[in-house]
Formats: C-alpha cells, structure tokens, sequence
C-alpha cells in the first residue's frame, strides 16, 4: 500500500508559472488544458483513544516543584520534591585569605552565615498554607549520564548524606509574600551555625564533613576548602565531585501549595578588609560581601513527583472520557487507523489529515483547580522514551505539537474548546513505511504471494502491538529568537499541574475523527 510520493502544491506552482499572458481570461482554461486533472476528495474516520497512566517521566528541568496539594475533582493527592546542584563560574576566586576578617577567637576563618534561597516565579494552591521541608545534603553528584526520572528518589538510592554533622535542616514556610510583587518571591533555608559560648568558643560544631572535619557552618566549608585548593573551583564539574554535590528539597508536611521553583542559590556571607584610598589617603576598610552559587540549566536540577497511584488508576479505568494529567500521570493513547486510510488510496497523496480532540469542562467549580495543560505532543508509543532522554524537538513526521484554543478559526483551522493537530499526513505515511519495511510491499493478490504476505503482516503486526498508536503528552517548549524568527529549541515533559478530560473516541462512533484530504492525478 505504498502511496506515490507526489508534491501536490509544487504541481500547482508549475501550473502557475506556466501562465504568464498578462491577459487571464482564459489562464484557468489553460491550465486544465495543459496538466492532468487533479481530482481531489475527502473522507473521515473514527478514532478509537483510552487513557494510559504515564508511569515515572524524564524529569530533568529548569523548574523544580516543591510542596503537597489535593485535586479538588478527583480527590487525588501530588507531592513534589527537587533536587539541584549549584553552578561555579569558571575561575571563580575568593579574597586573599589574609583578608577575610570573619574569624573565631582562635583566629580561624569563618563564614558569618549560610543561606539557600528557593525562588518561585508561580505557584498552585493557598499562599496561606503552612508547609514543611527539609533540607538534605547529598552524598555524591548525579551524573550527567544517568537519566533521572520522577520516581527518583535519592534516599533509597543512597544519594544522601547522613550521620552526625551533616546538612538536615527543617523549615517551616507559606507561600504568601509581604514584599512588593516586583520583589523575587523565594524560601529562606538558612543552614545552621555552631553554638558558641559567652566567651565565643564553640560548644558544638554545626557541620562535619564526609573526612569528619569540623566548621563552624556549610559556608566555612566551602571558604576553607577553596583556600585549601582553589582548583576545586574551576568548574562547576570540579565543584560538584569534591565540593558540593548539591542538596535534595523534601516536603515532609503541610497541604495546600506547590510551588515552581526556577532558580536556587547558595549564598556565604562573610567580611574581608581591603585598603581604600580618599583624599590620598589610604586606610584599611571592612566590608560585608557575599559569594553567590546558582542552580542553573548548566548543572542538573530535578524534580521527583508522588501521585496518588490509586487514584490515577481510578480515572484511567473511567471510560466515560479520556485524561491527560500532569505531572507523571495520565496520557490519552490514540489508535490511528492506517489501513482504512490507506485502503483504495494506494496511488493517492494524502495531502492533509488533521485530529482534534475536544475538552470537556471542569465538573467542579473551585477556587484551585487544575489548570488545563497549555500544549500537547503526539508521539509514536513506542519512540516516547527515546524522544526525552535523547532530548528530541519536534518533527512533523514522527511527533507534532497543538496548542490548546478557547474558540473556532477557520484562517488557522482551530476548533473551540479544543487541541487540534493540523496535519499529521506524514505520520500516517510513516508508520505504513515501518511496516512496509519489515514486510515488504503487498504482492498480487491472486497469487499465493498474498496469501504468505498477509500471514507475515498479521504475525508482524501481533509481535507489534503499537505499531499505529501514539500517545498524547503535556509538554513544556521552549522558544529562542533567532533573527526575525522564533525557533522551538527545547520539549520537555510538563511537571506543573495540570488536568483536563477529553471527549473519548471509539472504533464504532465519531466522537474523534481523522479528516483526510486526498488528491491524485488522472488522464482526461
């Protein structure tokens, strides 16, 4: 069934350059004289689609997710956690160590505090909500080559340090900001300093390193071992395997908010003296500085996500719609019928074939519900892992991307209330091209040829149960300027909230349908 591969539009432009008489009177005579017909017509076919539960999802980003919320339509509870490393410019220097002036009695460098801001640009739920997490130091760096996904959890991978002396630090906070809206809203993690005396001698030590060194907090650390080998600084690869390899964010109480963190900095608090010159006069002066460590897309921030299992499993087996649900929850699983399409168009182009998948409303009115996710991926089943870990962009033959529109438009071929897929003509062409190629093109059919084709196709297509099924998937994209032109340069799977339902296709109805356009040539 292999379909000729016939560019129906650059036919038209050849038509159109053919015909340069300044008089068009007869140019749509001449035309139709000079070239085949094109005959041109359509037919629709129902879709069949179900809801799959997504299972764990690539959770590399740039957003880390942070606290507990409930879905107030399902009842469904999500818990997010993130880990991030922190990011060190090449050549990162401190002052000269003579001149740091934060010092113990005994005259050994300190730094005065220690804190980690979380910054979240949104978030979901009550501002008012008064949650807890804890703030954990990790053992080892994550590597760039493992692919962590939303079930991570560096607990029970052995990821966390523990022991007396380590990094564990709980934390109370909500979510609401007294500051302008203009002012970064974030959470204050401040990691602890040592308990001091009347006289300032240390009483207990705050920190103890993995070698059972004391300081007087994580700031000290890192001061005292860059003065102790400043190329442990060069890098952020350095910094991450001999320093710091980074901290794991945990909501361990509190129900009502999530929030999107998207930036984590470290920030070490210290004073250094420096000689200052006024009026020609030179004199020494101490200042109050910090050295600053950010949470970047250089270094690698990830989220872990639990779902409510139960739950999901419930609106999975809901057969009255569909579901696409983040984050790590739910896909809606379309089945494409290629040999239908294909059947009596072997010699046709399919110039079009366009899908939309209609939203059902919000049952629930609540002042927190689940946004609707933004935008949606289609993807072959079987290529989806591939597609996030070998970070993938889209591709218009294999996966293709809608947008979610509120109303109908006829110049952009939208439907209201609606994720509409334009053109997924070479999707279909390509999975008959995959089957075509395991086994082979259609033989005669009078022949015994067809009788073994078609034993092969089936034992072909059983060994291949998903050969024409793709999965609808929220997603997150992301856009950079180039010239006059905006270009997708990233795809990740969505981790923000997000829900809505779909209307549910059968074999048997036309709740979803693939509308194709085929055209193809005939003498007169």
């Amino acid at each position: 069934m292999k379909l000729k591969k016939v560019i129906f539009s650059l036919a038209v432009l050849a038509a159109g350059i053919c015909s340069c008489d300044d008089n068009t009177d007869t140019l749509g005579g001449s035309i139709i004289e000079n070239l085949d017909n094109i005959n041109v017509t359509s037919a629709t076919f129902p879709i069949a689609s179900k809801s799959v539960a997504s299972g764990p999802v690539y959770s590399r980003s740039t957003t880390g997710y942070l606290g507990k919320i409930k879905d107030p339509e399902t009842g469904a509870y999500i818990k997010g956690n993130f880990l991030t490393q922190f990011y060190t410019l090449e050549g990162t220097q401190l002052p000269e160590e003579s001149s740091i002036q934060s010092k113990l009695n005994d005259g050994s460098l300190i730094a005065d505090s220690c804190v980690i801001y979380l910054y979240y640009d949104n978030y979901f739920g009550d501002s008012l909500s008064t949650m807890k997490l804890k703030a954990l130091e990790l053992a080892k760096p994550m590597e760039e080559g493992k692919k962590y996904y939303s079930d991570f959890n560096p607990d029970t991978e052995g990821y966390l340090r523990k022991g007396t002396g380590s990094v564990s630090v709980n934390k109370t906070y909500s979510l609401y900001d007294l500051a302008a809206d203009t002012m970064p809203k974030k959470i204050k993690v401040k990691l602890p300093n040592s308990k001091l005396d009347a006289d300032g001698n240390i009483l207990k030590y705050a920190y103890t390193d993995k070698d059972n060194k004391n300081y007087y907090n994580y700031g000290t650390y890192i001061m005292q071992k860059y003065y102790e080998n400043p190329k442990l600084f060069k890098n952020s690869y350095t910094f991450i395997h001999n320093v710091c390899p980074g901290f794991y964010f945990e909501s361990t109480d509190g129900l009502g908010s999530m929030a999107n963190i998207n930036l984590s900095q470290m920030l070490i608090y210290y004073r250094y003296k420096y000689e200052k010159e006024s009026n020609g006069v030179k004199k020494d002066t101490t200042v109050n500085v910090v050295t600053t460590f950010a949470g970047t897309e250089e270094v690698i921030q990830a989220s872990s996500v639990a779902n409510d299992n139960d739950k999901i499993q419930n609106m999975v087996n809901d057969n009255s719609c569909t579901f696409i649900k983040s984050p790590a929850g739910i896909y809606t699983e379309l089945t494409i019928p290629v040999d239908d399409i294909l059947k009596g168009h072997e010699n046709d182009t399919i110039n079009s074939a366009r899908i939309s998948l209609t939203r059902i409303n919000n049952s629930v009115n609540e002042k927190y519900s689940f946004r609707k996710p933004t935008t949606l991926m289609m993807v072959p089943k079987d290529s989806l892992k591939q597609f996030f870990e070998d970070e993938k962009l889209i591709d218009n033959k294999e996966t293709y991307l809608a947008v979610y529109s509120e109303s109908d438009n006829s110049s952009y071929g939208t439907v209201e209330n609606a994720y509409t897929f334009h053109n997924i003509a070479n999707l279909i062409t390509f999975m008959n091209g995959i089957r075509e190629e395991a086994v082979g093109e259609e033989p005669a059919k009078t022949s015994q040829e067809w009788n073994n084709w078609n034993a092969k196709r089936e034992a072909w297509e059983a060994a291949h149960p998903d050969w024409n099924k793709v999965l609808i998937v929220p997603v997150s994209t992301t856009y950079a300027t180039v010239g006059q032109t905006s270009q997708l340069v990233k795809v990740s799977n969505d981790m923000s909230i997000a829900e809505t339902r779909l209307v549910r296709g059968e074999e048997t109805n036309s709740n979803i349908t693939i509308s194709v356009v085929y055209s193809k040539f005939e003498k007169r």
